[in-house]
């Protein structure tokens, strides 16, 4: 898998850039550009979509203390960048949508918060990933297209190489969603009161 500065320096050559960098510190423009941009984009890019290599599902820390209208409060998850759900307990996945668990967040003196009424709440979340050998090839082919984006005009001036790399990114992402969604398979859905009667 590519390291994330290879992944910038594909970046880098979809905006007709042709010194590649070689680290985040070196002295160019560059780089020091790359440095800016590239963790921002590639939480922006993780949180996008459920990655299947960036899922985690976790019980919650009861913390207690719930705010007004809520039965329970939960510690957010460390290194969690976009909540996907909350759980039963022994669930493990989401439920549909209109059997979907309310949850909101918030925040305290401890930082970021979960309230819900759910009891002893588990949670299914996209977490950072900084370890670029978790990413698949075309994830990092969208992230890099991402990141050409905002390369484009600070180092080319071309605003036709941004829109360049805006449509290379919707394609790359479809792509790699795509993929993703061939990574699982759901358990079957139980069959409903209705059918079950009618047996």
């Amino acid at each position: 898998m590519p390291s994330d500065i290879e992944i910038c320096n594909v970046a880098l050559s979809r905006v007709a850039h042709t010194q590649p960098i070689v680290s985040f510190t070196e002295k160019s423009k560059a780089a020091e550009l790359c440095s800016v941009f590239y963790a921002n984009l590639r939480n922006l890019v993780l949180t996008s979509f459920p990655w299947p290599f960036a899922e985690s599902i976790v019980n919650l820390a009861d913390i207690g203390s719930p705010a007004p209208g809520w039965a329970f409060r939960y510690r957010y998850p460390a290194d969690c960048l976009k909540v996907r759900g909350i759980l039963i307990p022994g669930q493990r996945r989401a439920l549909s949508s209109d059997q979907q668990i309310p949850y909101k967040i918030g925040y305290d003196a401890g930082g970021r918060v979960i309230h819900t009424d759910q009891p002893e709440a588990g949670v299914s979340f996209t977490f950072r990933v900084e370890d670029p050998t978790f990413f698949d090839s075309l994830f990092a082919d969208a992230l890099a297209w991402r990141l050409g984006m905002d390369l484009a005009l600070p180092l080319s001036s071309k605003p036709d190489l941004q829109q360049y790399c805006q449509q290379g990114y919707q394609r790359a992402l479809t792509e790699a969603e795509a993929s993703a969604f061939e990574e699982s398979q759901d358990d079957p859905e139980p069959e409903s009161e209705f059918v079950s009667v009618r047996s």
